[in-house]
């Protein structure tokens, strides 16, 4: 599914128009953006939560060049699936 599709098929969920559903989306979107961005984390209860860490400096191999690496400490951004998630994929027999 993609955002299209979603927007639709919440469109169609909520008998709401399609802009109407996409403007809520775009609203969305930016405020999770802005949350993060901030550093804040973002907790959508029992469906995901998503939040900015530190990934710790590490060794690697770089196979093309035959050498170990550092890889320098980094930001990235964690999404961590909440249980309705979990448990749909367990239902899916998640392997």
């Amino acid at each position: 599914m993609n955002r299209n599709d979603l927007i639709a098929d919440i469109a169609v969920r909520t008998g709401k128009t399609k802009k109407d559903i996409s403007e809520v989306v775009a609203a969305y979107e930016d405020s999770i953006v802005a949350a993060v961005s901030r550093g804040d984390s973002v907790s959508l209860h029992k469906f995901m939560k998503i939040e900015r860490k530190m990934k710790n400096r590490h060794s690697a191999y770089d196979f093309k060049n035959k050498r170990p690496i550092v890889i320098p400490e980094q930001e990235c951004i964690e999404i961590r699936p909440g249980t309705a998630l979990t448990d749909c994929y367990d239902r899916m027999g998640g392997q």
